[in-house]
């Protein structure tokens, strides 16, 4: 087996984690290895969109303008409707930062790949780690296959594994079952298409629309494109393989607002789905080696916070690491410390999260919400998506309270189905405000906003009568969490 210099940091995966990470440790003047197990441009599944905070991330990674050069529309505004009411509230500034964008993952991984290349990374493509190598307790290195099969050694003070939610690092550090978790009941299905909204104020707005079951994620894209991704129950995905276009007509029937916005768009890309979306905590860092983005903590793609956090906390791991790599005992206590603060920071939006995949129709209590966004006094639901505030500090105990009697006092409202609701939400922020006033580094205790029948690895729904297999292009880099893919009928195969 041959052998590669050492390396002051290996990087497991080269997408939004693995990316900032390279970038802090390369622009520290370390020698950084950054490997994945395809080659960029390429896809992956995700909701692709990023909100200010997440745009400020990347603006401090140094990749804004290479991002912005894919000409993404800037959405000023974020927009929420729910039985007929629509709320509109435009964006705070973060960082000087008043717009959200949405790039299709192969363009936005390629651009900050792109930078941790300028940064003095070295990226190495189509290789994947095979093995560690350790000494002392400590990861020390790692074997890797290249694109010709040949393996070799790579030895290293630092291996960063960002190798998403099905994390072969985590399994080799022996972390790959989560510690705690939450099961989820909304599944995600998404195509992009010519909007046909095109020079229109649609064009400027991040938007969720709700009606029954099933919630629409619609975001704008650059090339006259559009993103719609539908967020229902995980028992409709055998359905959407099998019947693409049905589904999709279905949906426009279900929800008027979706028609409005979408009615009439064509040239649809082939249908991209998962049916499990776990959330977790993993251990995330020991002797040697950290986990960063997807592969140490997964939270539920509704509320699209995951490629904010995959790039704050990478980059934060990198900037952490980078001063004490020669260091065995500061390195492991500075790994530590960013995941103490990453579950610190993220906890509040875990539950966010799961508080969102349950299934629902929107009931008394969220119209009355939505219903006060454009009065008086709103509460500032966009300061959730820009991690401005904490969802349950946004809607309080004291808020929720008002709304409910609000809602209550209602000609014909069901008051007790509207206390019910009221009570139970209640007994989940208790849990999280208990949990914020009283941290607990690494804590197993359940909180009432998680699901304790999770699995993992998750389970996997069965396939509809007649559905073709579950099977992605060769050339195309997919997470490995139940994904299938269909093509609509008479729809071209375009590239994302």
């Amino acid at each position: 087996m041959t052998s590669s210099p050492h390396y002051d940091a290996l990087v497991v995966g080269a997408r939004c984690a693995g990316s900032a990470a390279a970038i802090a440790l390369a622009r520290a003047g370390r020698r950084v290895l950054l490997v994945d197990r395809t080659a960029f441009p390429s896809d992956t599944l995700s909701t692709h969109v990023n909100f200010p905070s997440a745009v400020a991330e990347i603006d401090k990674l140094g990749a804004l303008e290479r991002v912005m050069a894919c000409d993404p529309p800037k959405a000023t505004h974020g927009m929420v409707q729910a039985d007929g009411v629509r709320c509109l509230e435009r964006f705070a500034s973060v960082d000087g930062i008043d717009y959200g964008i949405c790039v299709p993952r192969p363009h936005f991984d390629d651009a900050l790949v792109r930078t941790a290349i300028d940064a003095g990374a070295e990226l190495r493509e189509r290789t994947s780690c095979e093995r560690l190598v350790w000494a002392g307790g400590r990861v020390t290195g790692a074997v890797l296959r290249g694109p010709d099969g040949e393996e070799y050694a790579v030895s290293c003070s630092l291996l960063v594994g960002a190798d998403g939610r099905r994390s072969s690092v985590a399994r080799m550090v022996g972390s790959e079952r989560p510690y705690r978790g939450s099961d989820n009941n909304r599944a995600c299905a998404f195509f992009y298409m010519d909007d046909p909204q095109v020079g229109t104020v649609w064009r400027e707005r991040l938007i969720q629309l709700r009606q029954g079951a099933t919630h629409a994620l619609i975001f704008p894209c650059p090339d006259d494109r559009v993103l719609c991704l539908f967020m229902g129950p995980r028992e409709d995905i055998p359905a959407w393989r099998k019947d693409p276009m049905g589904m999709w007509e279905r949906m426009l029937e279900e929800n008027p607002a979706v028609r409005e916005r979408l009615g009439g768009a064509t040239n649809f890309t082939k249908l991209r789905s998962t049916a499990e979306n776990p959330a977790f905590f993993r251990r995330s860092s020991g002797p040697g080696w950290c986990l960063a983005g997807d592969a140490g903590h997964f939270k539920d793609p509704i509320i699209g916070q995951g490629m904010r956090d995959a790039m704050r906390f990478g980059r934060l791991w990198g900037e952490a690491a980078a001063p004490v790599l020669d260091d065995p005992a500061a390195l492991d206590a500075a790994l530590r410390a960013v995941e103490e603060r990453r579950d610190r920071e993220c906890m509040a939006t875990y539950h966010w999260g799961n508080r969102e995949s349950r299934i629902f129709d929107v009931s008394p209590l969220h119209r009355e919400v939505l219903a006060a966004w454009d009065g008086a006094d709103p509460p500032r639901l966009l300061h959730m998506f820009d991690r401005i505030q904490s969802p349950h500090r946004v809607l309080n105990p004291l808020v929720g309270a008002r709304f409910a009697t609000r809602a209550m006092l209602r000609r014909g409202a069901d008051r007790r189905a509207i206390l019910r609701e009221a009570v139970e939400e209640l007994r989940i922020d208790a849990g999280i405000w208990r949990e914020e006033l009283f941290p607990r580094f690494r804590s197993t205790r359940q909180s009432r906003s998680e699901r304790t029948d999770w699995q993992w690895p998750p389970r996997r729904p069965a396939r509809a009568a007649g559905a073709a297999p579950a099977v992605a292009p060769a050339a195309v880099a997919v997470d490995p969490l139940d994904i299938g893919e269909s093509v609509p009928a008479g729809a071209e195969r375009v590239a994302a």
